[in-house]
C-alpha cells in the first residue's frame, strides 16, 4: 500500500526518507456526466499513483480534495476551489512534506484544471528557495496518443472530459461505479467564443460528458490505463535522471 493515508506516523517518516519520492497528489469533486461519480478523478488519481508509485519505489498522500473546476461549477453537486485557495493549501502540503527530508516531491493531478495552480505552486517554491527537489508531472495530449485505442473523436478536438477515454478508465478502476446505462453521447456546436473568452459548460452541454461514453469499454480502459502509467512513469524516470546528471 503506497498511500501514506494508511500509514503510522513513524512507518510514514521512514517511507518519505528511504523511498525514491513523495507524490503530493490533487482531485477534484465534479460533474462527470450522468453516468461516472462526482469523485472520478480522485478514483483515478489515486489508481495512477499507486501503480506508478509501486513502479517508481515512491509512496503518495491522498488527493487534496476539491480542485479548481470553474468550467464545471454551474452543475449541481460541483464544488469549485479558487486558484488562489488551492494554490495555498497545496504550498502548505508540500511544505509539510518538505519537513521530512524526502529525496523529491511530485506533484500530480489527474484533473487538468489544477495544472495551472501545480505550476503556480512550484514558481512560488522556487521564489522561496524550496524547489530545487519539487517537480510535477501530467498526462498531457493523452488524447492523441490514445487515438489508436479510441473509437470514437474527442470534442473540438481536445476534450475528453467524462466521455470515451475518461469512462472507459473508470469502468477499468472502478467498474462499479460506472453507470453506462446512463451513458451519453454528445457533440454540442462549438460556442463562437470558446478559447476566446470563459465559456460555463452548462450554457451549452447538457449532460456534463463530452464526446460518446457509450462506446466505452473496460478493454480500452485498460489499454489507456497502462499507456498513462508508462507515461508517467517516463516522466518520473526522467527526473531521477536529470537529477542525477546534474
Amino acid at each position: 500500500m503506497r498511500n501514506l493515508f494508511y500509514h503510522s506516523w513513524d512507518s510514514a517518516k521512514e517511507c518519505i526518507q528511504k523511498s525514491e519520492g513523495i507524490m503530493v497528489t490533487a482531485g477534484s469533486v465534479e460533474e462527470h456526466g450522468f453516468h461516472l461519480p462526482l469523485g472520478t478523478d480522485i478514483i483515478l488519481t489515486h489508481a495512477f499513483a499507486e501503480a506508478v508509485c509501486e513502479k517508481e519505489n515512491l509512496y503518495y498522500y491522498p488527493c487534496i480534495t476539491y480542485g479548481q473546476v470553474w468550467s464545471a461549477k454551474e452543475f449541481e453537486g460541483t464544488i469549485s476551489i479558487s486558484p488562489d485557495c488551492l494554490r495555498e493549501y497545496c504550498l502548505q502540503a508540500v511544505e509539510s512534506v518538505l519537513r521530512v527530508c524526502p529525496r523529491r516531491v511530485i506533484l500530480y493531478s489527474f484533473h487538468n484544471g489544477n495544472h495551472k495552480v501545480m505550476e503556480e505552486v512550484m514558481r512560488e517554491l522556487t521564489d522561496r528557495g524550496l524547489g530545487g527537489n519539487v517537480f510535477h508531472i501530467k498526462n498531457a495530449g493523452i488524447e492523441k496518443k490514445a487515438q489508436h485505442i479510441l473509437t470514437s473523436p474527442v470534442w473540438n478536438g481536445s476534450v475528453w472530459h467524462a466521455g470515451e477515454l475518461e469512462t472507459s478508465l473508470m469502468l477499468y478502476a472502478a467498474e462499479e461505479l460506472v453507470d453506462m446505462e446512463a451513458a451519453t453521447a454528445e457533440f454540442p456546436p462549438v460556442p463562437f467564443f470558446y478559447g476566446k473568452k470563459p465559456v460555463p459548460w452548462k450554457k451549452f452541454l447538457k449532460s456534463g460528458a463530452f464526446g460518446d461514453a457509450a462506446c466505452a469499454t473496460r478493454e480500452k480502459g485498460e489499454a489507456l490505463f497502462r499507456l498513462i502509467c508508462r507515461e508517467l512513469e517516463e516522466q518520473v524516470r526522467c527526473i531521477k535522471g536529470e537529477e542525477n546528471n546534474g
